[in-house]
């Protein structure tokens, strides 16, 4: 009871005085918590709060004024997250119908070694066809040196070995072309020691946000660049894992919202192109894994710009403070 008392003691000394009683000479001399949840002053019971989220993994709706710790409460998230695996995101070519990308994961740390593995895989096949290609020509070349020799005609000689090394040319690039178009594009990439994520989303656009496939203006002519390729992960695909921090999230547009919301609900999203005149608008790709954690803030006024909805869905499946 006496201990309760003394911390409860209050102290009567001006700032100046209270100073001059503490023994440090710097900042430096000044100890700092480990945990950067612990770093935030003044915030007691909002800690509290993002404990219990990251231990339930709860969507969090922080509302207060600017400067209370609302991002460095976010970012302390993924320090209290449970340490489950994280996966690598790949995207490959779909041969039934290009337009739609096929979407696979692997375990944190695997994509690099896939497509390294496929790369060099293509490269031995390629040399294989390059010397194989190679060989055919130069016996053709003898067996024309020699034809030359018997008849005496060198002007046949010219031009059967331009013919030939055209040919040559033709058939290497035809047989090689195609081979860098079956390598998969790594969308997500994390290490095996990687913490879970943090993506601060805040004031992006609908296709940072919810991922895009870039405008190819090549469409044809064997100039084009696959679907796959041209797919880009969104900030709700990177922080599959972790958490995805959105300050003033009335700032978004209500569709935008409305595909956030889905996106927590069914923790997949498809990433489409986001402009109807770029030829990207036609690619749409299989669900992407989003397994994220919304921590969203903002303002008092920012709760009359949120979707209804998704204000319901973090308020009924996890907490909203006011700090």
């Amino acid at each position: 009871m006496a201990d309760r008392e003394a911390e409860q003691k209050i102290e009567n000394l001006s700032v100046e005085e209270w100073m001059e009683n503490l023994e440090f000479e710097s900042t430096a001399d000044v100890p700092i918590p480990e945990n950067l949840v612990n770093r935030v002053i003044g915030q007691e019971d909002a800690a509290i709060v993002i404990r219990k989220a990251s231990e339930q993994r709860r969507h969090v709706m922080l509302i207060g004024d600017p400067g209370t710790g609302k991002s460095m409460l976010a970012r302390a998230m993924t320090d209290l997250l449970p340490r489950d695996a994280l996966e690598d995101t790949l995207c490959y070519p779909n041969d039934d119908d290009e337009n739609e990308p096929r979407v696979r994961t692997v375990p944190a740390g695997r994509g690099d070694k896939i497509i390294s593995d496929r790369r060099a895989h293509l490269r031995a096949s390629r040399e294989r066809t390059n010397k194989t290609l190679l060989s055919i020509t130069l016996f053709i070349g003898v067996i024309l040196v020699y034809a030359t020799i018997m008849s005496g005609d060198f002007f046949m000689l010219i031009f059967s070995i331009l013919l030939l090394g055209f040919a040559y040319m033709f058939l290497r690039n035809r047989l090689t072309s195609g081979d860098d178009s079956r390598i998969p594009k790594l969308l997500v990439k994390h290490d095996r020691n990687d913490m879970p994520p943090f993506e601060d989303a805040t004031g992006t656009l609908a296709g940072s946000l919810l991922g895009d496939v870039r405008h190819d203006p090549f469409q044809s002519g064997g100039m084009e660049t696959p679907a796959h390729e041209r797919v880009e992960a969104g900030a709700i695909h990177k922080a599959h894992g972790g958490v995805l921090f959105i300050d003033e999230i009335n700032l978004l547009r209500l569709h935008e919202q409305q595909a956030l919301l889905t996106a927590m609900q069914e923790k997949e999203f498809a990433i489409s192109g986001r402009s109807e005149r770029s030829s990207g608008a036609l690619t749409k790709t299989e669900p992407v894994p989003c397994d994220f954690i919304l921590v969203a803030a903002g303002n008092l006024d920012a709760l009359q710009g949120m979707h209804p909805a998704l204000r319901s869905r973090i308020r009924g499946y996890g907490y909203e403070v006011y700090v």
